[in-house]
Order: C-alpha cells, then sequence, then structure tokens
C-alpha cells in the first residue's frame, strides 16, 4: 500500500511539475511569434499605420536600391510593433537581399533579439524600455504624428455626422 501511495504522489508532482513547466513559471513566458515584440498604445498604433502605408506605397516604386533598403529596414521597425513574425521575415529580406547594406549589421542583431525568445520580464527593463522609446521616436517623426491626429480627428467627424 506505501509503494503504491507513493507512486501516486509521485505521478502528480511529476504532473505538477510538467503543468508548471509548460506554464513557465510567473514571469517566464515569451512572446509568441505571431505577437507584437514592443507594446503600444492607440495613439502610437495609429501613427505607426500611417508610417506603415506610406512605406508600402514607397515599397511598391522602389526598383532595389538604397530607397528600397531603408523602407524594408523602416517596414521592419514598424512591424516590431506589430508582429513579431513579419518584424523577423524583414530583417531576413534585408540580409539576403542586400547582404553588405547599410542594414545588414542591425538587421543581424535584431534577428538574434528576437529569435532569442525574450522573456516577458525583460520588458520591464530600463535599458528595453528605452530601446522602444528611440525606436518610435525614429519612427513617429512630427508629421506622422501630425498626419494620424488629423486622420482621427477627420474620424470622429465622420462618426459625429453618421450618427
Amino acid at each position: 500500500m506505501n509503494s503504491r501511495l507513493f507512486t501516486q504522489r509521485s505521478l502528480w508532482v511529476l504532473f505538477a511539475a510538467g503543468l508548471w513547466g509548460c506554464a513557465g513559471g510567473p514571469g517566464l513566458a515569451v512572446t509568441l511569434p505571431s505577437s507584437a515584440f514592443f507594446d503600444t498604445d492607440s495613439n502610437e498604433r495609429e501613427a505607426l499605420q500611417v508610417v506603415s502605408r506610406t512605406q508600402e506605397s514607397r515599397r511598391a516604386s522602389c526598383q532595389q536600391n538604397a530607397t528600397c533598403e531603408e523602407v524594408t529596414y523602416t517596414r521592419a521597425l514598424v512591424a516590431l510593433f506589430e508582429n513579431r513574425e513579419d518584424a523577423i521575415n524583414a530583417f531576413r529580406e534585408l540580409r539576403t537581399t542586400v547582404p553588405n547594406g547599410r542594414y545588414a549589421a542591425s538587421s543581424t542583431r535584431w534577428l538574434t533579439l528576437l529569435q532569442g525568445g525574450q522573456k516577458t520580464s525583460v520588458r520591464r527593463d530600463p535599458l528595453f524600455i528605452q530601446l522602444r522609446q528611440e525606436i518610435l521616436h525614429g519612427l513617429l517623426d512630427p508629421d506622422t504624428l501630425a498626419a494620424s491626429r488629423k486622420s482621427k480627428e477627420q474620424e470622429r467627424r465622420i462618426a459625429e455626422v453618421a450618427n
């Protein structure tokens, strides 16, 4: 009887440990590939969508030159706030199409960081927060922010008229 009780308890401990391991324990969850690498608020998301649309229109007219490299890099940076997998694909595209370009080293570092499976606790690190802010500052120039606000104001007015 003792051996049976010991076996049952051992199985429960193993089961609990397995669940704990799958859950990652507190503060050890990793970011899913389809989720954003950096979190954003609604204003930042709207402004980033303006940047994204601008880059897509620029991409349609570029012809594999330095402009295309810049467009792809910017698209990759925007994807950090939208979809980690898209960011990885854009940085890989840069490494493939322009292996010795001006963003090659940066793209390699981003790929290393993105594929490393960052723990959620890292997101509260001051260096991580500073990196996020610097990228946002670089992407969201005053013109982009103004365009985003104007677009939001127009949408609000349309909603008021429609109601």
